[in-house]
């Protein structure tokens, strides 16, 4: 059994919640950190990506004591809560004596974190940052694939991250592509503009029609996988290690297979 600080300092071992203020920094809004202290035991622990009324009864279910989530559970200021309303899982946490910690960009530029992940999942050489927070830490990652077409490229990562949800635009062959979790887009159009990268293909999610046109207009491949499945696939990687890492505490997992 952990107190809820001392978990924290367990889970910022991972991911330390210094980096998202280093995002917060460079013009980013970020939540992250203990969201909700219902109680300071922390004995049973389910990670899940969103704080969804799928998650919260499948905590309460498991007889959780805490949930730790990657997208804030409190991500805009609350002007009201009502129990069919937009804040009515986080309400049933209250409630129902949960705990809540989120993880977000902290864990997203982490060293072996989501977007890391992510690039990993590729199947490539990871080539390095992209945009460097410190270290070994940073948002978009740059991977040398080795030459293959869109359709393997696209079948093998389809697998990979167990969706079928993929839209993919181009037909050119696929050797360096651009990785970023979440909504990158915006970051994939200024790396797609520096001849330094040589990118040919990007993977990202929530990519909004004047991005992609941009991307199209300058010939690269575009993947666009869900948003859930771009971090989902890492988040679980973050549960695996705190799985090991903090055996104090029986850590359970969720996927909400409406988003996969």
């Amino acid at each position: 059994m952990y107190n809820i600080k001392d978990y924290l300092v367990g889970l910022e071992r991972f991911a330390p919640l210094y980096l998202s203020h280093k995002m917060i920094e460079k013009g980013h809004y970020d939540n992250s950190g203990i969201i909700v202290a219902n109680h300071d035991d922390v004995k049973k622990v389910l990670y899940t990506l969103d704080l969804s009324l799928e998650s919260v009864n499948y905590a309460i279910k498991q007889g959780c004591d805490t949930v730790v989530t990657h997208h804030p559970a409190i991500y805009a200021p609350i002007k009201q809560m009502e129990f069919d309303g937009e804040n009515k899982a986080l309400l049933s946490a209250i409630k129902n004596n949960l705990n809540v910690i989120s993880m977000h960009l902290n864990l997203d530029v982490a060293e072996k974190g989501i977007d890391y992940q992510l690039a990993l999942s590729t199947g490539g050489r990871l080539l390095g940052n992209i945009d460097v927070v410190e270290d070994n830490c940073g948002y978009g990652k740059s991977v040398e694939i080795d030459l293959q077409d869109l359709k393997t490229f696209t079948e093998k990562l389809k697998t990979t991250l167990k969706t079928d949800k993929v839209i993919v635009y181009g037909d050119g062959k696929v050797n360096k592509v651009a990785t970023f979790c979440g909504a990158g887009a915006s970051d994939a159009v200024c790396v797609a503009k520096q001849d330094k990268f040589a990118v040919d293909t990007v993977v990202t999610s929530d990519v909004a029609h004047h991005n992609l046109l941009e991307l199209i207009e300058r010939n690269k491949n575009v993947v666009i996988i869900p948003h859930y499945v771009a971090e989902n696939f890492g988040f679980e990687k973050f549960y695996e290690y705190a799985r090991e890492n903090l055996r104090g505490a029986e850590a359970y997992y969720f996927t909400d297979k409406r988003f996969m």
